[in-house]
């Protein structure tokens, strides 16, 4: 099953401040029988959320995984402003699932203008997705869940340095938002085979510029694995080398590594 419309796009709720994320399987990811809101999408749906209620859009948010979301059909999200001023505010959002505080998020929107832009980082020379092969559906991937949705071509792995570079892009043909690099960023954890099958404990995405559909470019590099935890950073861009967010994430390894499974 395609999703024909953005699948972490909230809708009102019933008090002020309050957005519902109805839960699709597009949004999910895990065995078949045992889905679960895939953690990109729930950053997803909470910026989504904060740009509706503050009429601005993000620069950077964080979002801590503080409970499983298995078989949930809708994420209640709740967001306030703590601070800052008309330029720029500072919210927090809490999402709910069943009642339970599954993730809660921090962000900051907005923006001061004028500005003189300026990027630093550059896209690495890597071959381009027309000349590479698709990347296989890991073991619970399907067509009807997240997996199904993107298109991921490899593009440099390389594992003794920590490196990995991937093109993606969505198979509906998305715009790349802040939205859907939130989803993109949460791919950390498959740039490495002792990080993968493992649980992210947050991530953390500060967004530029959106660009129209197509592919992205994903470089992720792994700082350390340390006391059962793999942390790391990545930086996406569009075809054109355009920089378009910057994201890092904490993750839980395995106990048992992939290949011993």
């Amino acid at each position: 099953m395609l999703a024909k419309t953005p699948f972490w796009r909230v809708v009102p709720g019933t008090r002020e401040g309050e957005f519902v994320l109805p839960v699709t399987m597009p949004a999910t990811v895990g065995p078949e029988g045992a889905p679960h809101v895939m953690g990109g999408i729930a950053l997803a749906a909470a910026i989504d959320a904060l740009e509706l209620a503050s009429g601005q859009s993000l620069l950077w948010s964080t979002i801590q995984f503080l409970a499983p979301t298995h078989h949930a059909e809708e994420l209640v999200i709740s967001c306030e402003q703590y601070g800052g001023g008309r330029s720029i505010g500072q919210w927090q959002a809490d999402i709910h699932s069943n009642g339970r505080l599954v993730q809660r998020v921090s962000a900051a929107l907005g923006g001061r203008e004028p500005s003189e832009p300026q990027t630093f980082a550059v896209m690495p020379d890597v071959p381009l997705p027309g000349a590479l092969e698709p990347k296989l559906f890991d073991a619970n991937g399907r067509e009807d869940n997240l997996i199904g949705q993107i298109e991921r071509r490899p593009a440099l792995e390389d594992d003794d340095r920590g490196i990995e570079a991937v093109w993606t892009r969505s198979v509906a043909g998305f715009v790349n938002d802040a939205g859907w690099l939130a989803v993109l960023s949460d791919f950390f954890l498959g740039a490495h085979p002792r990080t993968r099958t493992g649980s992210s404990l947050d991530a953390t995405l500060r967004f530029f510029k959106p660009a129209p559909a197509g592919w992205i470019l994903s470089v992720t590099e792994l700082a350390a694995f340390e006391r059962g935890t793999a942390s790391g950073g990545a930086r996406h861009f569009a075809q054109d080398g355009t920089l378009l967010a910057i994201s890092s994430q904490t993750g839980v390894l395995p106990r048992i590594p992939p290949s011993a499974i």
